[in-house]
């Protein structure tokens, strides 16, 4: 794995990071914003997803959504957008030989975007749709449910869409306000990786500059969130075909020492189908079909969590062989579950990265969240260099009961016994 990558800073904060690859045909062209929910007003929650949503509906260049679609399916590319709690990213994936038209694309989109009234209020109605969507997908529910118990009523507790009132009351003017306050040279990360087609690496660091002007300002904060060291629980009662739980704990901020420790130990315990936890609920005890654990960071607080799909009359069978295994993990864990997570973390990183998409999203992220880049390979050193009492030592720090959190979506719930474990 030989990843290489130039980071480039312009006068007015914009960062870029160029990896070239000319063994790839194919470029991803990324815009990365460090702004999500997170940073949102209670009135305004899910602006952030709304503007994104309202950069594809016309611009000064192509006035129509239709126009805008047209311009890269037209060249045989992908583009899309995505919003999250701590940032939001734009990206063009389409052959080499058509980096430029990609620049153009997201220049265009992000720089120069209309923000129509007519569209704004139907994009409107298909958000509160998408709001619906969710709400329908238990899991999505229980996950969403397990944050708001895990970090409080704010908004990192809250969902990222917004509510439907909160969606409703977001005006033209509000979009305007919150782009130019929080769309800012020195908030926003390019990164372009793959084939460069028939840019020289001089020449592309100059179009950038000249394509993606941005306004100087400095950088709002996010409201500080004191995370909760309690027992949590939250129960939503639907006439669903399965039950859905979240069992975690309080984890850790992105640029904590233990990140990649917490990582490697959720893996072993639901990251695999050799993991414990679907070994256990799946395998032997036949629990669950779906079972996995994982772990999430965000600026300064983070989780480990595992979710499960249960029948409706096994749900307190599965919680507690769920906690069993998080107890069992602070007390032993083997050599060869050590040796087999590192391969296996090896394994997926090499596949994971030869693709331009995830490497681009990849380096952007950790500038966002943290300012500085490691390659693949350094992140593989990191977990390579973790020990079994390494492991130990971040169970028996994280995995206390005392401050465990349980999320159910089922038809019937007993209080009772939710509370009782």
């Amino acid at each position: 794995m030989n990843h290489k990558f130039t980071e480039h800073s312009y006068a007015d904060g914009l960062r870029l990071i160029l990896a070239p690859d000319p063994s790839k045909e194919v470029s991803t062209a990324l815009v990365m914003v460090g702004v999500g929910s997170r940073y949102e007003a209670d009135d305004i929650a899910g602006i952030s997803h709304i503007l994104e949503h309202m950069h594809y509906k016309g611009t000064k260049k192509w006035p129509t959504a239709i126009e805008v679609a047209e311009y890269i399916e037209n060249i045989g590319g992908e583009h899309n957008a995505f919003t999250s709690k701590e940032y939001t990213g734009y990206y063009v994936k389409a052959a080499g030989k058509y980096l430029d038209k990609s620049l153009a694309f997201l220049s265009s989109i992000i720089t120069e975007p209309l923000f129509p009234e007519d569209e704004l209020e139907r994009e409107k109605g298909v958000i509160l749709e998408e709001v619906k969507m969710y709400e329908d997908l238990p899991m999505e529910v229980a996950s969403s449910r397990f944050e708001e118990a895990l970090f409080g009523k704010n908004s990192l507790g809250r969902d990222v869409i917004g509510t439907p009132e909160s969606i409703k009351a977001v005006t033209r003017a509000d979009l305007i306000q919150f782009k130019n306050d929080f769309y800012t040279a020195g908030n926003v990360v390019i990164v372009i990786a793959g084939n460069f087609g028939n840019y020289a690496e001089k020449k592309l660091i100059n179009e950038i500059g000249r394509l993606f002007p941005f306004p100087q300002s400095i950088k709002k904060s996010y409201p500080n969130v004191a995370q909760p060291r309690t027992k949590n629980y939250s129960l939503i009662r639907r006439q669903i075909e399965q039950a859905n739980i979240v069992i975690g704990f309080p984890g850790v901020s992105y640029q904590s020492p233990d990140k990649f420790n917490l990582k490697m130990l959720a893996l072993i315990l639901g990251g695999s189908m050799s993991s414990r936890m679907f070994c256990e609920i799946r395998e032997k005890k036949g629990l669950a079909y779906a079972v996995r654990s994982g772990a999430n960071s965000y600026l300064d607080l983070g989780s480990i969590e595992t979710f499960a799909g249960v029948p409706h009359d096994k749900v307190i069978a599965a919680a507690k062989a769920i906690i069993g295994e998080y107890t069992k993990i602070t007390q032993k864990i083997s050599d060869d579950e050590v040796a087999r997570a590192k391969e296996i973390i090896y394994g997926r990183s090499l596949i994971s990265f030869e693709d331009t998409n995830e490497l681009a999203n990849n380096y952007a992220t950790q500038l966002i969240m943290s300012g500085k880049i490691l390659t693949p390979q350094q992140i593989i050193e990191k977990y390579a260099k973790i020990s079994k009492t390494d492991l130990l030592e971040t169970a028996r720090k994280y995995l206390n009961l005392e401050n465990m959190v349980i999320s159910v979506v089922a038809r019937e719930i007993n209080e009772k016994e939710i509370r009782s474990l």
